[in-house]
């Protein structure tokens, strides 16, 4: 008589599987969300001590787990660290690499030991959501700033960015869920993210870009392309009754390249091409941008601004910044840890196991595909948009290569403890 799935034990799939500990640094980590995206006008040092703590843990842990994403990271932060000496503004340097080691030592190191379910990763993704809905809603009614505007790095530009990372989280988390309330929360999230772009007094052409590569994004993976385009209708039928001509206007600009923000992005991004070129390998360090500007401005730009810029500008491109300031060690590390994060996830998506087959998956595996589409739409929402906004040194890009690792490391384990009752199952 065959054996069913039943009858493998229980015990087997346990130890395979990762083990979910260690709530109190996991809920932690969800807090410091809210203040690394909400970014309440006083945080009252609580960020701060979050950071202490979840070091403090995450270094006495005996079972700290690695992955491509961890050492990745460290890695950069260690680059960042040999160009201190290097850059023009020690100082300034010092600090900006401060504010990374923070996040990558204190959140994304710990991430892949904490976020060790299907559960966890569900919280976190709703917890992200829930408060880019927060700053979305602030936009909404505070001409496109976020709670803490322009001063706090959360101008038009930025909410932007952010909401256009929180559309495919709340997207694909729809086809997961099983509740009707909290699929009807799921789309409401949706419309403002997008209304959050739309109320600007400066219109964020950039961020109109991303969000329609990630709409795209999201209607190309959709598990349900009917749900889908019902939703891409939605949105294109209050775009059409609510959005007024002004919006529109400042979008058919984005092709103006001789005037405005455009412009002045072409002659920074030319500027950060020269630094480039004359500091190939290292760059001229973390933040070293503002400091050095001056030095690589042409006659005909110091005759167009009329001043030396140095100390007033950024590069406005994570990719100009990060070939300025990092050089081609500092571009060969992030591509190479984005490339292997994006392989990492394609093997989710296509719920591989190795050479013995595909798995025919259960609830948790499906949700693990729909959330590793959902943290694939992120990335591109983050690298199109960081084609216009110095994103390099945000948590943005970072906080996510770091949960797609988690959620690799949370699917090979399922797989794993899974695949004893899948040869059983199937006669191997």
């Amino acid at each position: 008589m065959p054996m069913t799935p039943r009858d493998v034990p229980r015990s087997v799939a346990a130890r395979l599987s990762l083990r979910e500990e260690s709530g109190f640094f996991f809920w932690l980590l969800v807090i410091y969300l809210f203040f690394e995206y909400g970014r309440p006008q006083e945080p009252m040092k609580i960020p701060m001590l979050i950071s202490i703590l979840s070091l403090g843990g995450w270094l006495v842990r005996r079972d700290k787990r690695w992955n491509r994403q961890t050492i990745g990271s460290m890695i950069f932060l260690g680059l960042m660290v040999v160009g201190i000496p290097m850059a023009a503004n020690t100082y300034w340097a010092f600090w900006g690499t401060y504010g990374m080691a923070v996040v990558l030592l204190s959140v994304c190191a710990p991430l892949p030991s904490l976020v060790t379910s299907v559960r966890r990763i569900k919280i976190w993704i709703y917890a992200f959501v829930a408060i880019a809905v927060y700053v979305g809603g602030w936009a909404l009614f505070h001409r496109g700033y976020g709670p803490s505007a322009a001063g706090g790095g959360q101008d038009e530009n930025y909410v932007a960015a952010m909401v256009g990372m929180a559309f495919p989280f709340a997207y694909f988390s729809i086809f997961t869920e099983t509740h009707r309330v909290r699929k009807v929360l799921l789309a409401i999230a949706l419309l403002v993210f997008c209304g959050s772009l739309v109320v600007a007094e400066d219109v964020s052409r950039g961020g109109f870009i991303g969000l329609c590569s990630v709409l795209l994004y999201c209607l190309a993976k959709s598990p349900r392309k009917w749900i889908g385009l019902g939703i891409a209708a939605l949105i294109a039928l209050l775009a059409l009754g609510f959005v007024g001509p002004r919006y529109w206007h400042e979008i058919t600009t984005i092709t103006d390249i001789h005037e405005g923000t455009a412009d002045d992005r072409l002659e920074l991004w030319t500027i950060g091409m020269r630094m480039f070129t004359a500091h190939p390998v290292f760059g001229v360090g973390p933040g070293g941008f503002r400091w050095t500007i001056g030095e690589y401005e042409s006659q005909e730009q110091r005759a167009k601004y009329g001043r030396d810029l140095g100390g007033t500008k950024v590069t406005h491109s994570l990719f100009v910044e990060l070939l300025a300031e990092m050089g081609l060690t500092g571009a060969v590390v992030l591509a190479a840890l984005l490339w292997f994060t994006w392989r990492d996830l394609r093997e989710v998506e296509r719920g591989s196991i190795g050479r013995q087959g595909t798995l025919t998956a259960d609830g948790d595996l499906l949700r693990i595909r729909c959330y590793t589409n959902a943290v694939m739409g992120s990335i591109l929402a983050c690298l199109v948009n960081g084609v216009f906004l110095s994103l390099l040194y945000f948590s943005y890009l970072w906080f996510l290569v770091a949960l797609a690792g988690s959620i690799t490391q949370v699917f090979r384990a399922q797989v794993t403890a899974e695949r004893p009752r899948f040869e059983v199952v199937s006669g191997r």
